[in-house]
């Protein structure tokens, strides 16, 4: 499945080409970063250009992948940081602590927070001037997205542009989510939320269920936002999507909402969609960037 977003993903790749009329020389590469002590606090910092040859600031983008929280490695997105950054992004790609690690969705925050520090702190080193940063991630990966930027929006290192959620779990407390917790669900939401929670106590942890969702932490101030939903997904229920569209059209956030009406949780059945996709990325690119 994982798979099958990233494939979906490689059209993004042609929309950055669009955005700009030039072209930088060859792609520099620096790989497994550490931008903290642990194994997993690793990741790949992608420069259009030798940093001499960059004079003026520039945007950032950085791509975290999905793997419901326990999967999936940074490498998934080396193909976009590569094309992407030859347009004339920085780009990156991180690994994260995951629920092998012990890691909750606080861990996970804090390392997207020191991911971020050290990629304008390594560019600066470099001479690079960093502007603004958009996040971008699926599934786990753009449920981290949306909530970094939701909680961080005023603290990031660098300023959120705008962030783009594919299929993100976004309120866990879901009346869809709830009908269909079995152990599975109910063991995802313990390990992300560092609790253990069982359907007798849901109630009891309403708190800490509510601050891992994004749906809670939307405020009037968040970042700009893009929401891309399945219409049949089976693993990330469709009423995320509308509910949290609802809350962020009624908190009065420029944000877009698109349905894939015929695609599960890869979005890859509904190729009208995704051209659609790509002209409202290029339409944040122009305003918020």
């Amino acid at each position: 499945m994982l798979q099958k977003i990233i494939a979906f993903f490689t059209a993004i790749i042609a929309f950055f080409a669009s955005l700009f009329g030039f072209s930088f020389g060859k792609v520099q590469v620096s790989r497994n970063i550490a931008y903290g002590p642990a194994e997993r606090q690793v990741m790949d910092i992608y420069y259009p250009d030798k940093p001499e040859n960059i004079t003026d600031s520039v945007d950032a983008m950085l791509f975290i992948h999905g793997g419901g929280w326990a999967s999936g490695d940074k490498s998934a997105y080396t193909k976009y940081c590569q094309n992407v950054s030859r347009e004339g992004y920085v780009t990156a790609t991180m690994n994260y602590r995951m629920f092998q690690q012990n890691a909750t969705f606080v861990e996970m925050l804090e390392d997207i927070d020191l991911a971020i520090a050290k990629l304008k702190d390594k560019a600066a080193e470099d001479g690079i001037e960093l502007d603004k940063i958009a996040i971008m991630g699926a599934s786990a990966g753009g449920h981290l997205s949306l909530l970094y930027a939701y909680t961080h929006y005023e603290t990031s290192p660098l300023p959120i542009a705008f962030v783009i959620g594919q299929v993100p779990p976004v309120d866990f407390l879901d009346p869809s989510f709830e009908l269909a917790l079995g152990d599975y669900q109910l063991s995802i939401i313990s390990y992300l939320t560092g609790v253990t929670i069982t359907r007798e106590n849901i109630d009891d942890n309403l708190d800490i269920i509510k601050a891992a969702s994004p749906y809670y932490q939307a405020t009037p101030d968040v970042p700009p936002t893009i929401l891309c939903f399945g219409f049949r997904d089976e693993i990330v229920p469709y009423s995320n999507g509308v509910a949290m569209d609802a809350k962020l059209t009624e908190l009065g956030v420029e944000h877009t909402f698109l349905t894939y009406p015929n695609s599960g949780h890869g979005l890859d059945k509904d190729k009208d969609v995704s051209d659609q996709f790509l002209e409202v990325v290029r339409d944040y690119a122009a305003r918020f960037f």
